[in-house]
């Protein structure tokens, strides 16, 4: 797709999103956090160096990637969620992600327009699923913290355990797989539900970004599904690969084949 074609349905979009009564936005694949970045922070490079050098300290991956998730404010993840949410900025809209690394929060989203059903790093689990309680993950990700910046080493630390039957915590997160408490995401999901139901028959703009088809059933296919039966909606799919629209789409749908977070950092609400 040539950048006039793009430009112009760029243009479309943000005529779409004022026009709007309602703004549904869906997040997918594209945005998942890769750790590109995290060779920028000495710190956690040394951590995990010292993970290499002791095997038995790999059980403190997933924190330490917590910690780049807490300390990395920045990069284009964080520019691209910037760009949108100055896009929908004063709009009625909800935000669903299957992205559990948190970067859509570090843009200023109101919370209660977001909901992450595939979990996320705030809380943590018993990994065993003995129970479905939560845990907040700040005391423990301060401790890494701590252990790191003061050099006493990551075999200071003893990895968190379940205050019921004693198996480690986890992140409250999809990697639990079979495990994972969805209690953590019901209330938002009810939100969201509720609010869903709101926008039949309501000038709705959606904007589905890097969304692919590793979970269809969380965005894609529910999205498909409210634009065809919403007389008034317009629908914006914006993926590298998989941009195309349905045939029952067609008429109300555009596509964008390009990268959504790249697209989002080119053009944003420019």
């Amino acid at each position: 797709m040539d950048k006039k074609q793009i430009v112009e349905k760029h243009k479309q979009l943000l005529e779409k999103i004022e026009d709007a009564d309602m703004v549904l936005v869906g997040i997918g694949e594209e945005f998942n956090e890769d750790f590109s970045d995290i060779g920028k922070f000495s710190h956690l490079m040394s951590a995990l160096e010292e993970v290499d050098i002791n095997q038995m300290l790999e059980w403190t991956v997933p924190f330490l990637e917590h910690r780049f998730l807490v300390e990395h404010t920045d990069g284009r993840l964080v520019e691209a969620y910037q760009q949108l949410c100055g896009m929908v900025q004063g709009k009625n809209y909800f935000v669903i992600t299957t992205c559990i690394d948190g970067n859509v929060r570090k843009a200023a989203f109101d919370r209660e327009r977001i909901v992450e059903p595939c979990g996320n790093h705030e809380m943590l689990q018993c990994s065993s699923k003995c129970c479905n309680a939560l845990y907040s993950a700040e005391e423990f990700s301060d401790l890494v913290r701590q252990a790191i910046i003061d050099g006493v080493g990551l075999d200071s630390l003893e990895i968190p355990k379940c205050p019921v039957c004693g198996a480690p915590l986890a992140y409250n997160n999809i990697l639990c797989e079979q495990n994972y408490v969805e209690e953590g995401y019901q209330k938002q999901w009810e939100q969201y539900t509720k609010w869903l139901q709101m926008t039949l028959n309501r000038k709705l703009c959606i904007l589905e970004l890097g969304v692919e088809l590793n979970l269809p059933g969380i965005i894609r296919w529910p999205f498909e599904k409210v634009a065809f039966y919403n007389q008034k909606a317009s629908f914006f799919r914006i993926n590298a690969s998989l941009y195309q629209m349905t045939d029952e789409l067609s008429d109300k749908g555009i596509s964008i084949g390009m990268n959504a977070v790249d697209f989002l950092r080119e053009y944003g609400r420019s």
